[in-house]
């Protein structure tokens, strides 16, 4: 089958980012370890090429992403860091030996419309709660934006340098696990449409969203995901 081509207009999007893992299997399941391992990554590559992420949701068998780009060679420099530094220390941690996602990620553009941007956001805060697995998106135990959305809780993480750690083992020296670590810090923007608004003045929608979400009224965004 033929790639998607992966298009950003003039000027950049609003995109939304959903990457599977292989066969659907649970290799992204929430622990600590996971937990610090994705926002570190995801942290280290926001710094390095300068994404502006709006929301974020990981769920045991994949992951949306929503991103503010400028270009489609920002977009792909970006995921490609981002999934193959993730598979790597996934796939250590589980004792995972063969490839972790099961295709290439899939990236849809968001038009500019208040309406489709918030709808999306909406969707991926409704990660938890949609299945059935919590009763609120804040609830869930791995990595999710509405805590930080609504609360302003900082999404903190460890990039391990495993080059040094190897040199440690080399020399015979004992470490401890974040002996060789580098805090990484993912900041959360705002969406294209609110970009005019204070971060108070965005809190109240999401949180409006929310509750949207744990009352389940509905909605038909909800019962389709776009890459699903």
């Amino acid at each position: 089958m033929s790639r998607r081509l992966r298009f950003v207009p003039e000027g950049g999007s609003l995109v939304e980012v959903t990457c599977r893992t292989v066969q659907g299997r649970h290799l992204l399941r929430p622990s600590r370890e996971v937990n610090e391992i994705i926002a570190g990554i995801l942290g280290r590559a926001q710094r390095l090429y300068d994404v502006r992420i709006c929301a974020f949701v990981f769920v045991s068998s994949h992951y949306h992403l929503l991103l503010d780009v400028d270009n489609a060679h920002q977009l792909s420099s970006f995921m490609r860091y981002f999934n193959s530094n993730l598979a790597r220390e996934v796939g250590r941690l589980v004792d995972w030996s063969d490839g972790v996602w099961s295709r290439r990620y899939q990236a849809i553009l968001v038009s500019g419309e208040e309406g489709a941007q918030i709808s999306r956001l909406k969707y991926i805060l409704s990660h938890g709660p949609k299945e059935g697995l919590v009763e609120r998106p804040r609830e869930w135990p791995g990595l999710h934006c509405a805590r930080a959305l609504t609360e302003g809780d900082p999404i903190e993480g460890y990039w391990f340098s495993r080059t040094l750690e190897y040199a440690a083992r080399q020399r015979g020296e004992a470490f401890d696990r974040l002996q060789y670590a580098t805090r990484e810090t993912v900041t959360l923007s705002p969406l294209p449409c609110w970009k005019h608004l204070s971060a108070d003045a965005r809190r109240a929608p999401v949180c409006s969203l929310i509750e949207q979400i744990e009352t389940k009224q509905p909605d038909k965004s909800l019962l389709m995901c776009s890459s699903c």
